[in-house]
């Protein structure tokens, strides 16, 4: 069993307390005591590199095997010796306090709390928008490797030196490598995210076979995922120098030379890349620190290969001027109703379908009139407060300009969860609008226009450059049944197809675009509860049908303490003495458990049936019941009369 005896140490006049020093944290028996040592004895070349960043703390005191989180805000604990820095949080709440590693004491306190991993952001304070150097993150999917990485690495470098920029490597001391770029000159992410993606995008064109630019991580097995959208403000990236937490032995985020990785890539060997802490701080001692440079040299991004360092609202001007647009209608900009999905049992393909994944989230229209952008649910309610940094962004639109997509909250794994969009005021994990149509375009309208021609049309306007929290929806590049595969794998909410030659039919659910549910879930409107310990002990909800309110589950799962505690702060102004299900009492025999039969329905309370919840679950019984069912979060862009059982075509 590990000591808790601790210990005091003395460092440049600070005393920094140590504990636990012989607590096992990787599974090959490397400890928290030598966690502590290595980042002592690399100190003076890991503190450069992070010197004035704030750095997220990736923490594992229980060890690599273990729950881990991530720390932003410095924890209570934190000794008023080490230096934060508070950044605004995207939601506009309280200011996040960074931790900021400058100096010996420090990175052994930040060691000692079992942080692992450091990722340093790519700015110094108190210049939060001005990244120092610009980053490619190269992520291999299944059936690529390190030395894939190391292959598009070299490409990524021939690219970058057409522009007359110099470029660094190391690899990531898990499975895949980073490229830096170093500018240490007056610029912001809003131009460096732009270069970054456009460059990503010009060598998946060239090398489609070997590199994907989007997201979705079903389009890279084989490939390698070119991460551009690590060039943001609120991203970091794991440090130089830095332990990694992902085998069961501590490897070394560790900077290389070009001809070194050449060697290991000719001879078809990754086991040069792979350096555990001694063999680092022996070729540290031997090389000394191959990213100084990047702390140094000054760049600046060009256009020589075609990448503009324009603003994003030049790009869009720039870009849609080549569109003749004049012979159009004029749109209206106003509200409309969203082109909707039908669900089906099988997706379809064939060159006639487009895939895309499908987020869930919060579907969203975004218009630009008279110089204002305004956002909208699908049920015409303004979501500008909601998500002002989407609002804020979009404001580099065109002018008359209008837009379709999804209000997406992602978790750890790059996965979307309607979860953490509820509660996504009270996180960090970021938001994003994906943009998937565009409706109109400088006052004319494309709703006319068959999906294809406005896919076009949206990738000439240079909306995809606006950068985050501004996405293209990337369509997918695969056989229906690999993207099922894929989508079943990642835990994907579904997928949608949509024919390349319908046009866009506001409010319409035709089959011109399909959804297939992976994952299963209903929207179902809550009717009332059974009264619990905390608060309640199940949910009551139903469906419409012939304008009749139907019971179809109770549903007991899902909930966390704040989830309740907000349910039922709803539930006060709603209650009514009346039941809002036209189906019930129920006999004793309807479903598996206790029915809903007169005697039941006494405990019961009933609430006007305005809340429309998203339910999870496994099936749907011969009853119209649902087995396994499981609360998702309250859906405040759906009218509760729209709510039907979904069934596939």
């Amino acid at each position: 069993m590990a000591s808790r005896k601790t210990s005091e140490l003395s460092i440049d006049g600070r005393t920094v307390t140590v504990s636990n020093l012989d607590k096992v944290l990787y599974p090959s028996g490397f400890t928290k005591g030598q966690v502590i040592d290595y980042y002592v004895r690399v100190a003076e070349y890991v503190l450069p590199h992070l010197a004035g960043r704030p750095v997220t703390l990736k923490r594992y005191p229980n060890g690599v095997n273990a729950k881990h989180f991530y720390e932003k805000d410095a924890p209570a604990y934190t000794p008023p010796w080490v230096r934060t820095f508070p950044v605004p949080r995207r939601s506009g709440e309280s200011d996040i306090n960074y931790v900021v590693v400058d100096d010996l004491a420090s990175l052994v306190w930040s060691a000692n709390t079992a942080s692992l991993e450091l990722h340093p952001f790519l700015h110094r304070v108190p210049e939060i928008t001005t990244p120092t150097a610009l980053v490619f993150d190269l992520d291999p999917g299944e059936g690529a490797s390190v030395l894939t990485c190391a292959e598009v690495a070299f490409l990524l470098k021939a690219k970058l030196e057409s522009s007359g920029l110099q470029s660094f490597a190391k690899v990531s001391g898990s499975k895949g490598m980073q490229v830096y770029v170093p500018l240490n000159t007056k610029i912001t992410y809003a131009e460096t995210q732009p270069f970054a993606h456009s460059l990503a995008e010009q060598l998946e064109r060239e090398h489609p076979g070997l590199i994907v630019s989007a997201m979705a991580k079903a389009l890279r097995t084989g490939k390698v995922f070119i991460d551009w959208s690590q060039n943001a403000d609120f991203k970091t990236t794991v440090g130089v120098y830095s332990l990694r937490a992902k085998r069961s032995a501590p490897y070394v985020s560790m900077p290389l030379g070009w001809d070194e990785l050449r060697a290991a890539l000719d001879a078809q060997d990754g086991a040069p890349l792979d350096f555990e802490p001694e063999a680092a701080l022996e070729r540290l001692r031997k090389i000394g620190d191959l990213f100084e440079p990047v702390l140094t040299l000054k760049q600046h991004l060009t256009r020589k290969t075609g990448h503009s360092t324009a603003s994003p609202k030049l790009v869009t001007r720039e870009k849609a001027a080549r569109v003749s647009l004049a012979d159009l209608p004029a749109a209206p900009l106003r509200f409309l109703e969203p082109m909707r999905a039908e669900l089906v049992a099988n997706l379809p393909e064939g060159a006639r379908w487009q895939h895309e994944i499908k987020f869930d989230g919060y579907r969203a229209l975004a218009l630009k009139k008279n110089g204002e952008v305004t956002l909208l649910s699908r049920n015409n309610r303004v979501l500008n407060r909601r998500f002002p940094k989407i609002a804020t962004a979009l404001s580099a639109l065109d002018a008359e300009t209008m837009i379709d997509g999804e209000i997406v909250a992602l978790d750890r794994q790059g996965r979307p969860s309607f979860n953490l969009l509820q509660n996504y005021q009270r996180s960090e994990h970021p938001v994003y609008y994906y943009v998937f149509d565009l409706l109109a375009l400088r006052g004319k309208s494309l709703l006319h226009f068959t999906l294809r021609q406005r896919r076009e049309i949206l990738e000439q306007s240079g909306i995809g450059r606006i950068g985050d929290p501004i996405r293209i929806s990337e369509a997918l590049h695969a056989s229906a049944n690999e993207l099922v595969r894929a989508a079943r794998e990642q835990k994907l909410e579904g997928l949608v197809a949509k024919r390349l030659d319908s046009i866009y039919q506001p409010g319409a659910k035709g089959g011109a675009w399909v959804k297939f549910k992976v994952n299963r879930s209903q929207e179902l409107v809550i009717g009332g509860y059974i009264p619990g310990k905390l608060h309640f002990d199940s949910l009551l909800v139903g469906y419409y049908e012939s304008r009749k309110l139907m019971f179809n589950a109770k549903v007991k799962n899902g909930f966390v303490p704040r989830a309740r505690q907000e349910l039922y702060k709803h539930f006060q102004a709603l209650e009514t003495p009346r039941c809002p299900f036209a189906n019930l009492p129920e006999p004793k025999n309807a479903r598996r458990g206790d029915g809903l039969t007169a005697e039941v329905m006494k405990k019961c309370r009933w609430l006007k049936p305005v809340l429309v919840a998203q339910i999870e679950f496994t099936e749907w019984t011969t009853a119209n019941h649902l087995r396994h069912s499981r609360f998702g979060g309250l859906r405040d862009d759906k009218d509760p009369h729209e709510v039907v059982r979904e069934s596939a075509a």
